[in-house]
């Protein structure tokens, strides 16, 4: 079906659209380019029509494409006015009736259809990848009546809790080809999957030639295994500052909330993570040009930081000085597929130890950025950037920042960076932000500590600008870490 023939009003829908936390826009003056309807789960004569729509908007971003599951209804339902997208107007040819139109992930009867296509026939242009197991009776672990919860936490996707079994996680902006989500848990699923929630299902569509070329693929969702006991690592990581910072005559290790052993184990997790990812993705060497090709991409995103964010010059000595010495290190080093992402709030804790959670990568980036193969040391220089924004984090929320608590803080982030990395496979003979460092790797030794020092100023430049521009009560974490980086 053409863009010229939508089943809705079209500015409804960029209205709906635009809202949405999910939607990744910047700016005004988006345009809606195209709807393209995939085939019905269920058809409207039903009472309820459900069905996915790929839904492309123009505007100063660029173009981007956003799944919409859509459902159709011919009398309005109250409870679900939130998900209310608009109108059907009819007249186009395909419907006869006028429907009101809900965001389907908000109607709970509309969650249960999209379920039903992991047991039932689904149109030709959409596609459901069940692994679905038994439970001890034999059938699957959910049901095609199966009750589901929708969690309003997530900013990029949406997702759902099914029968406190298996998470469905919504791709809302999708590109075309696979969902790195997807690909990596496809890739780690089996021997050595303990840390990752095992993958159950997926849900892709194909193009008719309205929003790309025909046959062009798009992922659309994933079905996991729910991890009904977990808890989040930031959440726990910040628990722990809290409970230091309560009890100001003890030191970090004698705390209660002690986190150390917790970030020595997810440092163990994390490298068995890259571990698989380096035997069963794709993987390649750089020597020294790989290093200096890398130390040219840092400059450059550093240079576009700088167009954004002027002030920042005041850290650009030390970010290039860290860059360069990249150029005189020697390789080689393992480039890999990397989680792109990595911090505490990508973590969970349950009782079968931590796992690794959201794989998609850097939010912001493309597709291609997200899938090339990078130094895992990447990840590493992300948590290590994490342990400082939850300590940090907990004092600008609580309206602390000053004297004893910025150095009990500080030894908090010192302590557990320094477990998390000896966690990892890296002894350290300091616990300060720069600690010198040398791998358990065998020969030959990749240039640890260089890599480490050029990916965290990387980390913190980027933070710094996203703050700025979206919470600036917290830049001053960001800018605190770049002033220490600065005057050592």
């Amino acid at each position: 079906m053409s863009s010229e023939r939508s089943v809705h009003g079209r500015s409804e829908v960029l209205d709906y659209l635009v809202r949405q936390r999910w939607f990744a826009g910047e700016g005004e003056g988006w345009e809606l380019a195209a709807i393209e309807p995939r085939g019905w789960l269920q058809r409207p004569s039903t009472g309820l029509g459900v069905r996915f729509e790929l839904v492309t908007v123009r505007g100063p971003g660029g173009t981007q494409t956003y799944n919409m599951p859509l459902a159709y209804r011919h009398e309005p339902v109250e409870a679900n006015a939130y998900g209310l997208v608009g109108a059907y107007a009819p007249g186009h040819g395909e419907l006869a009736d006028e429907l009101f139109v809900y965001d389907a992930l908000h109607d709970s009867e509309a969650r249960q259809v999209l379920v039903r296509g992991f047991f039932a026939d689904t149109p030709d242009d959409t596609t459901y990848l069940s692994l679905l197991p038994a439970g001890d009776d034999g059938e699957p672990v959910i049901g095609t009546g199966s009750e589901s919860v929708l969690l309003v936490v997530e900013q990029s996707n949406t997702s759902m809790v099914i029968d406190e079994t298996a998470l469905l996680k919504v791709f809302r902006k999708v590109v075309a080809g696979r969902n790195p989500d997807v690909e990596v848990h496809d890739a780690l699923a089996g021997p050595g999957d303990e840390a990752i929630a095992t993958l159950w299902g997926a849900i892709s569509t194909t193009s008719s030639g309205t929003t790309a070329p025909v046959g062009t693929s798009y992922d659309l969702a994933m079905l996991q295994r729910f991890l009904r006991t977990a808890s989040n690592g930031w959440d726990s990581a910040r628990a722990s500052v809290r409970d230091l910072l309560a009890e100001p005559e003890l030191a970090p290790e004698d705390a209660g909330g002690d986190f150390a052993a917790e970030s020595e184990r997810l440092g163990e997790t994390v490298r068995l993570v890259h571990a698989l990812m380096a035997q069963r993705l794709a993987t390649a060497t750089w020597d020294e040009g790989g290093l200096t090709a890398l130390a040219d991409r840092l400059d450059a995103r550093l240079a576009d930081l700088l167009t954004r964010m002027p002030d920042l010059d005041r850290y650009a000595d030390v970010a290039r000085a860290r860059y360069d010495r990249l150029r005189s290190a020697s390789g080689p080093v393992l480039a890999q597929r990397v989680h792109g992402d990595l911090h505490l709030g990508q973590t969970l804790r349950t009782t079968m130890g931590w796992k690794l959670v959201d794989f998609e990568g850097e939010p912001t980036a493309t597709l291609a950025a997200r899938v090339a193969l990078d130094s895992a040391w990447r990840d590493v220089a992300g948590m290590l950037r994490s342990f400082d924004y939850a300590a940090h984090s907990y004092l600008v929320q609580t309206g602390g920042g000053e004297g004893d608590q910025v150095t009990r803080a500080q030894a908090w982030v010192a302590r557990n960076r320094a477990a998390f990395l000896r966690g990892y496979g890296v002894s350290t003979g300091s616990t300060s932000e720069q600690p010198p460092v040398e791998t358990a790797a065998t020969p030959p030794v990749e240039p640890v500590e260089t890599l480490l020092d050029a990916y965290e100023v990387d980390k913190a430049l980027y933070e710094y600008v996203y703050e700025r521009d979206h919470r600036p009560d917290w830049a001053a974490i960001p800018r605190a870490a770049l002033e220490r980086m600065r005057g050592r």
